[in-house]
């Protein structure tokens, strides 16, 4: 009996494995668990196991929006500490292009002040979006 053919269709199903999350109530953090034959590894974390694809959706886009936020923090952050800084150097390239002496130097701090606004856009048009392969990807697409 082992050695009889049967194509695929008519296979016995295998039990794929559940997407595990791990949610902390008091902190609203979410992390990506282990196989859910592991137990929940953190202390304070409850253990969600989904058993449907709305479930993983669920919680996916629960981990989606705190990378959002996480990453909206690090924004802020980031702004605390180079906003100063570019506007000092935007000021005083604007004073030594005001004051320069002859074309070439105007026409460089121009530039530069040029450089530091589109490094400000740059910035805001940096977005990403962390996704999991398993919801991003359907049938190896």
């Amino acid at each position: 009996m082992p050695d009889l053919w049967l194509p695929q269709h008519l296979r016995p199903a295998v039990k794929r494995t559940a997407v595990v999350f791990y949610w902390n109530k008091d902190t609203d953090h979410t992390l990506v668990g282990f196989p859910e034959q592991f137990p929940c590894p953190h202390k304070g974390y409850q253990k969600i196991v989904c058993q449907n694809a709305a479930d993983v959706d669920r919680w996916d886009a629960k981990l989606r929006a705190q990378e959002k936020r996480i990453e909206e923090m690090t924004d802020e952050q980031r702004e605390a500490v180079e906003g100063p800084m570019r506007r000092q150097a935007r000021a005083e390239l604007y004073q030594k292009m005001m004051n320069s002496r002859n074309a070439m130097n105007r026409d460089f701090c121009k530039h530069a002040i040029a450089q530091i606004d589109e490094y400000e856009e740059n910035l805001k048009k940096q977005k990403t979006e962390k996704f999991q392969h398993l919801v991003g990807y359907e049938d190896g697409k």
